[in-house]
């Protein structure tokens, strides 16, 4: 079996204590660029979910402009919005990530991806969140 794997990152302009930071300009490019060209090293598909607000035009605006996959969901429903994106996309493994993260680490999470593929049992789950060993 040869499972289609996809990154998925949560994306919105409505945040609560920052509002459009995603789009904020940091040396000339907004915060997710640096976020999706980090992850694009991956070599895995990328995806960005987003929400149906008319606000996040923009981050649709964004995705297509830099060649990304999008799918567009709830606001309230973050899960929805990751299975409806994975279902969209037939993805049988997803590695969720927030777009908020401008140091991801792409080779790292193509490394974690590849160790997970020689797993026969992928009903497990692989985080950093159980036992950190890594920063955030």
């Amino acid at each position: 079996m040869n499972p289609k794997v996809g990154i998925i990152s949560q994306a919105r302009m409505t945040s609560t204590r920052l509002p459009g930071k995603i789009l904020m300009e940091i040396g000339g490019n907004p915060l997710i660029k640096y976020h999706t060209d980090r992850l694009k090293l991956s070599n895995y598909p990328l995806f960005i979910a987003t929400t149906f607000n008319a606000s996040d035009n923009l981050v649709v605006d964004f995705a297509k402009k830099e060649n990304v996959f999008f799918s567009r969901g709830s606001e309230e429903n973050v899960l929805s919005r990751f299975y409806e994106c994975a279902k969209g996309n037939s993805l049988d493994i997803i590695v969720r990530v927030t777009s908020d993260c401008p140091l991801i680490d792409g080779f790292l999470i193509r490394d974690s991806i590849n160790e997970y593929l020689k797993i026969a049992d992928y009903n497990l789950y692989l985080s950093n969140c159980l036992e950190r060993t890594f920063p955030r």
